[in-house]
């Protein structure tokens, strides 16, 4: 079976030269969208402090500084450790360098991560017209773009998350769409040298490509491993245990908040609650990853759907929590349901605005500490979380429902774009 990348085809009632025009007006207009929140966001990280991650990232910066960015992973920090990837660790090479020219570390790391939120948006926009109609295309992506979650994650909050998201969007976009498994393949390496949770979505990728023909694979499993192996293997030679204890072992800190596991809090803690937090993890890694490969591999054209629900069903189910973890399921969500994406999405900013006026003791913001959630806060933790599971619901439903199963291509031609078959068009 071979799959072909995506391509926008005429509707059947507009020449090409037009749709392309209205494609291009359309991510224009999505474009200056996420650029007018780019600038918002620069001037809210220019003009206030941030999290107490802030903090933690002036401290590992000074680490990369003193031993570099593999021998940091040999120093003992005092309040944490360091659980990044080994890339971050070369990203916070250049934030270093850029402190000495006075650009202070909490707004690089919180720049970077709002330029990503403006590729991500029209990572959506790409990914979403070859599969439904250009008005929800347009739509969605506006929303990623104008998110109250990517305003507080990336403008105030200060981490990495947002950029791991854009990497494998591109991932996706590029193997799905565009027919390029080597550069994608680097893309889905860099993405979980940002951060281990996107190797959620490798195995989807992965059996895309196998359906896309032997040499699709292998060029997509040559740019992971390259990627991988020069990011990885200088760290895990010289750092192996504390790579693999504080990076591919991480279970989050303090205490988790979130989900079944605030459930297990209300019941006394229950021993499947414990489970979860400890070895329990690891099926969850596994459910979350090879459930959407499987899906693939019974409908290759909604790979793009399945790379969304191994991201949303990850946070769904996950055993810690941090607000930055809500941008996880923020682009994720309009590959699954507009209607509900934009629930997560809107409720999202409404929790995380209340969680920060109260760690900030009160509004406009400029420095919040971590203080966990309490009240009304919890309450709208726990609506969001079950957001989620009716999310990685719909679109369990929307990939088994959708026709033409055997088929990974674009809608053939005479058929309108961007549709997908037995999908709507409002």
């Amino acid at each position: 079976m071979t799959a072909q990348p995506h391509s926008a085809v005429a509707e059947p009632t507009t020449s090409a030269p037009g749709r392309e025009q209205q494609v291009g007006r359309h991510r224009r207009w999505v474009l200056a969208l996420a650029l007018i929140a780019l600038g918002l966001k620069l001037v809210i990280a220019a003009r206030t402090y941030g999290t107490n991650d802030i903090r933690h990232w002036t401290n590992f910066v000074n680490g990369v500084a003193e031993r570099g960015p593999v021998g940091i992973y040999g120093i003992t920090f005092e309040r944490s450790f360091y659980n990044h990837p080994p890339l971050i660790g070369y990203f916070l090479q250049l934030v270093d360098f850029a402190r000495h020219y006075g650009v202070s570390i909490g707004f690089s790391i919180r720049s970077v991560a709002s330029l990503a939120d403006v590729g991500s948006a029209l990572l959506v926009f790409e990914i979403l017209r070859r599969r439904r109609s250009l008005r929800e295309a347009t739509w969605a992506a506006a929303l990623v773009a104008v998110s109250p979650v990517l305003f507080i994650i990336s403008g105030f909050h200060g981490n990495t998350d947002p950029i791991f998201v854009l990497f494998t969007l591109l991932a996706l976009h590029l193997l799905a769409d565009r027919g390029k498994p080597l550069p994608a393949g680097l893309s889905m390496g860099v993405a979980i040298g940002i951060k281990i949770v996107p190797v959620v979505a490798v195995p989807a990728l992965l059996v895309l490509a196998l359906l896309q023909g032997r040499r699709s694979l292998l060029r997509f499993g040559a740019g992971f491993t390259a990627a991988v192996a020069i990011s990885w293997l200088p760290a895990l030679i010289a750092h192996a245990q504390p790579v693999r204890e504080h990076v591919l072992g991480y279970a989050g800190s303090g205490i988790s908040q979130w989900g079944l596991i605030q459930i297990g809090h209300w019941f006394d803690d229950p021993g499947w609650a414990d489970f979860l937090t400890g070895a329990g993890r690891f099926p969850v890694v596994l459910l979350c990853a090879l459930a959407p490969a499987a899906l693939v591999w019974r409908r290759p054209a909604m790979a793009a759907e399945a790379v969304g629900l191994s991201l949303v069903s990850f946070l769904f189910l996950s055993p810690a929590f941090g607000c930055q973890y809500l941008v996880w399921a923020m682009a994720a969500a309009y590959l699954l349901n507009f209607g509900w994406a934009t629930v997560y999405n809107l409720g999202a900013g409404l929790v995380l605005f209340k969680i920060y006026t109260r760690w900030a003791h009160g509004f406009p913001w400029n420095h919040a500490d971590y203080w966990g959630l309490v009240g009304i806060e919890l309450v709208g933790a726990l609506l969001l979380w079950g957001c989620l599971g009716i999310l990685a619901a719909l679109g369990v439903r929307r990939i088994l429902r959708s026709e033409n199963p055997a088929r990974a291509t674009g809608p053939e031609p005479g058929r309108r774009a961007g549709v997908r078959p037995g999908s709507r068009t409002g």
